[in-house]
């Protein structure tokens, strides 16, 4: 139980860094409150999910998520249209972005099996977003911004 515990410490304090450089971005943001929720920040315009990645981006050719993040998008984008969804990786050489889109050739679909959580074995569906559809957070202007313009006319 204790690498879960450690790993839950190691979230709960990179959500609390992050938090206000998401907040430049996206506005406001509150911190849902379910530590278990499918995304860590909302307001009344996006989802925003932070991963810790002690790796440098580049290293493999996707960066994953779990499945039933990927799951509430598409439920949540069918009730309303406008929110839009990000996925934010702070990763050893940078932060990186992804904005949830129901394009399925951006990513692949695999089981993934944990073995280093100290007590048990934890496994999960996940999704492997490829290294081409995920910018630099500093790229953040034309991912978000410029969408968002776009998205106005």
């Amino acid at each position: 139980m204790g690498k879960i515990k450690d790993d839950l410490n190691v979230g709960l304090k990179a959500e609390k860094t992050v938090k206000p450089i998401l907040e430049k971005l996206f506005g406001a943001l509150t911190k849902t409150e379910n530590q278990y929720d499918n995304f860590d920040f909302t307001n009344y315009k996006y989802y925003v999910e932070h991963k810790e990645r002690f790796i440098n981006f580049g290293q493999y050719d996707s960066l994953y998520l779990e499945k039933c993040k990927y799951d509430k998008y598409l439920m949540l984008k069918e009730k309303n249209p406008q929110l839009r969804f990000f996925a934010v990786w702070s990763c050893r050489n940078g932060r990186y972005i992804w904005e949830f889109n129901d394009d399925t050739t951006q990513f692949y679909s695999k089981y993934n099996m944990r073995l280093d959580r100290g007590t048990h074995t934890q496994s999960s569906n996940v999704i492997c977003i490829l290294n081409e559809y995920i910018s630099p957070f500093s790229d953040y202007e034309r991912v978000v911004v410029k969408k968002s313009k776009k998205s106005k006319k």
